[in-house]
């Protein structure tokens, strides 16, 4: 099997010739294009992963003059520019770049933002937490969702675009489910049906959903993964360490095909190399190769040792030898 092959198989929730594995990490936003690819592909290189995960880094260049978010009611007048604008046209760049780089020979996969997330960095109360924007959604949650259902019809165009340019899906980040934050019955009503128009729009244009379901590290890195559970992924991912859902749990509950194992604030830090292939190694066997990639819980620390990702990902490759 090639990449796209192998990714396919698991995809389909079959299993492939070995487990394919990835591990990514955040680059600096002042590179420009043709550099951020150029740094993804190397890393693909370096590891031998078997997608590109195209990380998202530059929303601090959102262009949101004369948008001041004092009160509920001013979330009635954001917006997101379309695709003519920075963000998005350097993501779009940055795709074709990473295609060409690799002459289509591995899926890609734009990193996208949920909206919530967008509205919290980009819109909120620069130097601050997001505590005013969750008083806010408490206060007057009609007129925070009609700048959300603005950001959604946005990030919906986004997508198709990104897709157009040559991405193989998007990787979601699924956010505000940190059981902190909203009751399930809030969170369902607030933050799932802008997900769902995103992601619903990925799969009408045959692209795949890899859902990273994200925890942020004020609220402990904990995130309530049941809550996602009919969400169109087809390839789940989240913290196994934090929320108590172990990756057998979480393959029973989603139905789906899953993505993780190795806890990137833990082993993959403070381990041995052979420490990190046993564990890798032991995870293979105990989940199966049907339906599994090997990864972090999230995003790993951009100055790691690349011999400790490379330590996974050979062991990957020999979890075939295995059967």
């Amino acid at each position: 099997m090639n990449k796209i092959e192998r990714m396919k198989a698991v995809f389909a929730n079959e299993t492939p010739d070995y487990t394919p594995a990835g591990f990514w990490f955040h680059y600096s936003p002042e590179l420009g294009a043709r550099e951020t690819a150029q740094a993804h592909i190397q890393l693909y290189r370096q590891l031998d992963n078997d997608i590109i995960k195209i990380m998202d880094d530059s929303f601090g260049h959102m262009i949101t003059e004369g948008i001041h978010i004092e009160k509920p009611k001013d979330w009635r007048g954001i917006s997101l520019p379309g695709r003519d604008c920075f963000q998005y046209r350097k993501m779009e760049e940055v795709i074709r770049w990473t295609v060409d780089g690799t002459a289509g020979e591995v899926m890609v996969f734009p990193t996208m933002w949920s909206p919530f997330k967008i509205a919290s960095f980009t819109y909120c109360f620069a130097g601050s937490d997001d505590a005013a924007f969750m008083r806010h959604c408490r206060e007057d949650a009609d007129s925070v969702l009609v700048g959300i259902q603005k950001l959604a019809d946005a990030l919906t165009d986004w997508a198709k675009g990104y897709m157009e340019a040559g991405a193989s899906g998007v990787y979601y980040s699924g956010q505000f489910s940190e059981p902190q934050r909203f009751s399930r019955e809030t969170w369902e009503k607030l933050v799932k049906p802008s997900d769902l128009q995103v992601l619903n729009a990925v799969k009408a244009a045959k692209g795949y959903n890899i859902l990273h379901i994200c925890g942020e590290a004020e609220h402990g890195f904990q995130s309530s993964p049941e809550r996602y559970a009919d969400y169109p992924g087809d390839l789940f991912n989240w913290d196994v360490h934090r929320t108590g859902v172990s990756l057998k749990e979480g393959g029973k509950m989603f139905h789906a095909p899953i993505l993780g194992g190795l806890d990137n604030h833990g082993l993959l830090l403070t381990g041995t190399l052979e420490e990190i292939a046993s564990e890798s190694r032991r995870i293979i066997s105990d989940y199966g190769r049907k339906g599994f990639m090997l990864g972090a819980d999230c995003t790993v620390p951009g100055d790691i040792d690349i011999a400790r990702l490379k330590a996974a990902v050979d062991a990957a490759k020999e979890s075939s030898k295995a059967d």
